[in-house]
């Protein structure tokens, strides 16, 4: 599971310092040389529809989605249990779409051998990102279900979890500066 978190948040990392330094390339490229660099529309677009694809996941892994929580977060019991599962079973029911339809849209884009215009990058491999946030989004719903259902998921209790999480790890030796 650590390499599967590793890969969803470095492409998110990649993706979005790709689009700002392409973005910022261009933008210097358009006051200093009076010209845009055709490239840069396709990539950034193709690249933030990665990055959303894949924040999503890792919003569904940090609990950080925003969602009307104030039933659940009141009910009690069997109550509790019913709207958690239910919930969950319509969101994995949304991602099982996205893996099957951009699965299906995946394969025909490659294909038909279809490319992006200016580059010539296979236009598969961003929409690759599609069904891969379906597949890993279903993993992450069905995760967050099993903590939902044995921890605490009040804003409060996800915000220490993402506190926690978000923080670095600093040992007492580093902290000391390594003496004792």
């Amino acid at each position: 599971m650590r390499a599967i978190r590793f890969f969803e948040d470095w492409v998110v990392i990649a993706s979005f310092m790709v689009i700002v330094l392409v973005t910022f390339v261009n933008v210097l490229s358009r006051y200093i040389f009076k010209a845009s660099l055709a490239f840069s529309e396709e990539i950034t677009i193709n690249l933030l529809v990665v990055l959303t694809m894949m924040g999503a996941v890792v919003g569904i892994r940090l609990g950080a989605h925003l969602g009307f929580t104030y039933l659940v977060e009141h009910a009690k019991g069997q109550v509790r249990r019913f709207l958690l599962i239910a919930g969950t079973v319509l969101i994995v029911a949304f991602l099982a779409v996205l893996l099957i339809w951009g699965g299906e849209m995946t394969i025909a884009q490659g294909l038909r051998g279809r490319a992006t215009p200016s580059l010539g990058i296979p236009q598969w491999l961003f929409t690759l990102s599609i069904p891969l946030a379906g597949a890993l989004g279903v993993l992450r719903s069905i995760q967050a279900l099993r903590t939902a259902l044995h921890e605490d998921t009040s804003a409060e209790a996800v915000i220490e979890r993402l506190a926690v999480e978000a923080a670095p790890v600093i040992d007492a030796d580093e902290f000391q500066g390594g003496r004792k």
